[in-house]
Protein backbone atom coordinates (compact mmCIF):
# COMPACT_ATOMS: atom_id res chain seq x y z
CA UNK A 1 0.00 0.00 0.00
CA UNK A 2 0.82 3.75 -0.83
CA UNK A 3 -0.13 6.33 1.72
CA UNK A 4 0.01 9.80 0.68
CA UNK A 5 1.27 12.34 3.56
CA UNK A 6 0.37 15.87 2.96
CA UNK A 7 -0.17 19.29 5.30
CA UNK A 8 -0.45 22.81 5.20
CA UNK A 9 -2.43 23.44 2.27
CA UNK A 10 -4.19 26.36 4.09
CA UNK A 11 -7.25 26.11 1.78
CA UNK A 12 -9.37 29.23 1.95
CA UNK A 13 -11.11 31.64 -0.69
CA UNK A 14 -10.28 33.15 -3.47
CA UNK A 15 -10.89 29.23 -4.79
CA UNK A 16 -7.17 28.26 -6.79
CA UNK A 17 -7.37 26.08 -9.32
CA UNK A 18 -4.55 25.53 -10.18
CA UNK A 19 -3.80 24.11 -6.29
CA UNK A 20 -7.18 21.94 -7.09
CA UNK A 21 -6.41 20.30 -9.66
CA UNK A 22 -2.53 19.58 -8.47
CA UNK A 23 -4.12 18.04 -5.06
CA UNK A 24 -6.36 16.12 -7.09
CA UNK A 25 -3.62 14.95 -9.30
CA UNK A 26 -1.67 13.87 -6.24
CA UNK A 27 -4.42 12.24 -3.98
CA UNK A 28 -5.88 10.22 -7.21
CA UNK A 29 -2.20 8.58 -7.42
CA UNK A 30 -1.94 6.88 -4.25
CA UNK A 31 -4.10 3.82 -2.42
CA UNK A 32 -4.75 6.18 1.02
CA UNK A 33 -4.57 9.69 2.48
CA UNK A 34 -3.32 11.19 5.69
CA UNK A 35 -3.85 14.98 5.94
CA UNK A 36 -1.49 15.85 8.58
CA UNK A 37 -3.08 19.31 10.33
CA UNK A 38 -3.48 22.91 8.55
CA UNK A 39 -5.99 21.33 5.27
CA UNK A 40 -7.75 24.33 5.64
CA UNK A 41 -7.31 27.61 7.29
CA UNK A 42 -9.79 28.75 9.94
CA UNK A 43 -8.55 32.41 10.15
CA UNK A 44 -8.88 32.87 6.37
CA UNK A 45 -12.53 30.89 6.17
CA UNK A 46 -14.90 29.83 8.09
CA UNK A 47 -15.41 25.90 8.44
CA UNK A 48 -18.93 26.19 7.07
CA UNK A 49 -17.70 28.26 3.92
CA UNK A 50 -15.12 25.62 3.72
CA UNK A 51 -17.59 23.48 3.21
CA UNK A 52 -19.88 25.05 0.59
CA UNK A 53 -16.89 26.11 -1.13
CA UNK A 54 -15.55 24.82 -4.54
CA UNK A 55 -12.71 23.18 -2.75
CA UNK A 56 -15.51 20.71 -1.32
CA UNK A 57 -15.25 18.82 -4.85
CA UNK A 58 -12.31 17.32 -3.34
CA UNK A 59 -14.40 15.43 -1.02
CA UNK A 60 -15.57 12.78 -2.65
CA UNK A 61 -12.11 11.47 -3.44
CA UNK A 62 -11.00 12.08 -0.16
CA UNK A 63 -13.61 9.38 1.43
CA UNK A 64 -12.61 7.37 -1.67
CA UNK A 65 -9.17 6.99 -0.02
CA UNK A 66 -10.52 6.67 3.05
CA UNK A 67 -8.59 9.76 4.28
CA UNK A 68 -7.19 10.58 7.72
CA UNK A 69 -7.65 13.64 9.06
CA UNK A 70 -5.36 15.05 11.76
CA UNK A 71 -5.69 18.40 13.52
CA UNK A 72 -3.67 21.27 13.13
CA UNK A 73 -3.23 25.07 14.78
CA UNK A 74 -4.93 26.38 12.14
CA UNK A 75 -7.68 23.78 11.78
CA UNK A 76 -8.09 22.99 15.43
CA UNK A 77 -11.02 20.93 16.58
CA UNK A 78 -12.92 23.27 18.04
CA UNK A 79 -13.08 24.96 14.41
CA UNK A 80 -14.96 22.67 12.83
CA UNK A 81 -17.97 19.45 13.38
CA UNK A 82 -19.50 16.50 12.61
CA UNK A 83 -19.11 17.71 8.89
CA UNK A 84 -15.60 16.70 8.59
CA UNK A 85 -16.87 13.14 7.86
CA UNK A 86 -17.44 14.29 4.28
CA UNK A 87 -14.14 14.14 3.67
CA UNK A 88 -12.19 11.59 6.15
CA UNK A 89 -12.82 8.76 7.88
CA UNK A 90 -10.91 9.41 11.07
CA UNK A 91 -10.12 12.65 12.85
CA UNK A 92 -7.95 13.03 15.41
CA UNK A 93 -4.40 14.82 16.37
CA UNK A 94 -2.36 11.81 16.57
CA UNK A 95 -2.36 8.68 14.67
CA UNK A 96 -0.36 5.58 14.61
CA UNK A 97 0.42 3.40 11.50
CA UNK A 98 2.70 0.46 11.19
CA UNK A 99 5.32 -0.09 8.30
CA UNK A 100 7.67 -3.23 7.92
CA UNK A 101 10.21 -0.47 9.15
CA UNK A 102 9.20 1.51 12.03
CA UNK A 103 5.69 2.32 14.24
CA UNK A 104 4.82 5.42 12.34
CA UNK A 105 3.51 8.36 14.72
CA UNK A 106 1.38 11.01 12.24
CA UNK A 107 1.09 14.32 14.27
CA UNK A 108 0.77 17.97 13.14
CA UNK A 109 3.77 19.48 15.34
CA UNK A 110 2.29 22.32 17.81
CA UNK A 111 3.20 20.81 20.62
CA UNK A 112 6.61 20.88 19.51
CA UNK A 113 6.75 24.40 18.23
CA UNK A 114 4.47 26.66 20.00
CA UNK A 115 2.80 29.55 17.73
CA UNK A 116 0.93 32.69 18.89
CA UNK A 117 -2.31 31.62 17.48
CA UNK A 118 -2.54 28.83 19.77
CA UNK A 119 -3.69 31.06 23.00
CA UNK A 120 -5.96 33.58 20.70
CA UNK A 121 -8.90 33.93 22.25
CA UNK A 122 -12.14 34.98 19.81
CA UNK A 123 -11.69 39.02 20.84
CA UNK A 124 -8.04 38.62 19.00
CA UNK A 125 -8.88 36.50 16.31
CA UNK A 126 -9.80 38.79 14.06
CA UNK A 127 -6.04 40.32 14.83
CA UNK A 128 -4.85 37.78 14.29
CA UNK A 129 -6.80 36.57 10.86
CA UNK A 130 -5.54 39.91 9.74
CA UNK A 131 -1.82 39.38 10.28
CA UNK A 132 -2.30 35.80 8.69
CA UNK A 133 -3.84 37.27 5.22
CA UNK A 134 -0.56 39.80 5.52
CA UNK A 135 1.66 36.87 6.07
CA UNK A 136 0.08 34.82 2.94
CA UNK A 137 0.78 38.17 0.72
CA UNK A 138 4.11 38.66 1.75
CA UNK A 139 5.10 35.03 0.96
CA UNK A 140 3.25 34.76 -2.00
CA UNK A 141 4.96 37.92 -3.58
CA UNK A 142 9.03 36.78 -2.21
CA UNK A 143 8.13 33.23 -3.80
CA UNK A 144 7.50 34.75 -7.05
CA UNK A 145 10.68 36.62 -6.88
CA UNK A 146 12.84 33.95 -5.09
CA UNK A 147 11.56 30.94 -5.99
CA UNK A 148 12.56 28.07 -3.94
CA UNK A 149 15.40 29.75 -1.77
CA UNK A 150 12.83 32.22 -0.15
CA UNK A 151 11.37 29.45 1.24
CA UNK A 152 14.23 27.64 2.29
CA UNK A 153 15.05 30.06 3.94
CA UNK A 154 12.19 30.98 5.46
CA UNK A 155 10.97 27.88 6.66
CA UNK A 156 13.88 25.12 7.22
CA UNK A 157 15.00 26.54 10.19
CA UNK A 158 11.89 25.07 11.81
CA UNK A 159 12.81 21.73 11.77
CA UNK A 160 15.66 22.13 14.01
CA UNK A 161 13.79 22.69 17.14
CA UNK A 162 10.98 20.60 16.46
CA UNK A 163 13.53 17.75 15.72
CA UNK A 164 14.69 18.34 19.26
CA UNK A 165 11.84 18.12 21.40
CA UNK A 166 10.36 15.43 18.90
CA UNK A 167 13.12 12.74 19.33
CA UNK A 168 12.76 13.26 22.91
CA UNK A 169 9.68 11.71 22.79
CA UNK A 170 10.17 8.71 20.61
CA UNK A 171 9.58 4.90 21.79
CA UNK A 172 10.96 1.95 21.10
CA UNK A 173 10.52 1.98 17.17
CA UNK A 174 8.86 4.67 16.51
CA UNK A 175 9.14 7.44 13.86
CA UNK A 176 7.47 11.10 14.18
CA UNK A 177 5.91 12.54 10.96
CA UNK A 178 4.65 16.25 11.38
CA UNK A 179 3.63 19.09 9.18
CA UNK A 180 3.64 23.04 11.04
CA UNK A 181 6.87 24.29 9.59
CA UNK A 182 6.46 24.37 5.83
CA UNK A 183 9.58 22.92 4.47
CA UNK A 184 9.88 18.83 3.61
CA UNK A 185 12.65 17.12 5.40
CA UNK A 186 13.40 13.09 6.01
CA UNK A 187 16.28 12.52 8.52
CA UNK A 188 15.99 8.51 9.04
CA UNK A 189 18.71 8.23 11.40
CA UNK A 190 16.79 10.56 14.08
CA UNK A 191 13.57 8.84 13.03
CA UNK A 192 12.23 12.49 12.09
CA UNK A 193 10.31 13.41 9.07
CA UNK A 194 8.45 16.60 7.93
CA UNK A 195 5.51 16.57 5.11
CA UNK A 196 6.04 20.15 4.09
CA UNK A 197 3.62 22.71 2.76
CA UNK A 198 1.48 22.90 -0.35
CA UNK A 199 1.38 26.84 -0.47
CA UNK A 200 2.53 29.38 -2.96
CA UNK A 201 2.67 27.38 -6.26
CA UNK A 202 5.39 25.00 -4.82
CA UNK A 203 4.47 21.48 -3.51
CA UNK A 204 6.27 19.23 -0.80
CA UNK A 205 4.78 16.15 0.59
CA UNK A 206 5.15 12.50 1.69
CA UNK A 207 4.87 8.91 0.25
CA UNK A 208 4.84 5.95 2.46
CA UNK A 209 5.39 2.65 1.34
CA UNK A 210 4.16 0.33 3.95
CA UNK A 211 5.72 -3.09 2.12
CA UNK A 212 9.10 -1.50 1.99
CA UNK A 213 8.91 0.80 4.50
CA UNK A 214 10.59 3.92 2.54
CA UNK A 215 9.70 7.42 2.96
CA UNK A 216 10.01 9.80 -0.06
CA UNK A 217 9.80 13.62 -0.16
CA UNK A 218 8.37 14.84 -2.84
CA UNK A 219 8.55 18.53 -4.32
CA UNK A 220 7.44 20.38 -7.41
CA UNK A 221 6.12 23.78 -8.77
CA UNK A 222 2.24 23.21 -9.64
Amino acid sequence: MNILVFSDTHLYLPFDEKKFNFLKKIISKYDQVIINGDFFDNYMISFADFINSPWNQLFPLLKKKKAIYIFGNHDQKKFSDQRLNLFSDVQTSIYHLSSVNYHLVFTHGQQFRKTPDLFVNKNLKKVVSMVVKIAHFNRQLLTNIFGRLFLSLRFAYRNIATKEKAIKTIKDNEFIVVGHNHWAEVDEKNHFACCGAILYGFAQYLTIDLTSGKITLHEEWY
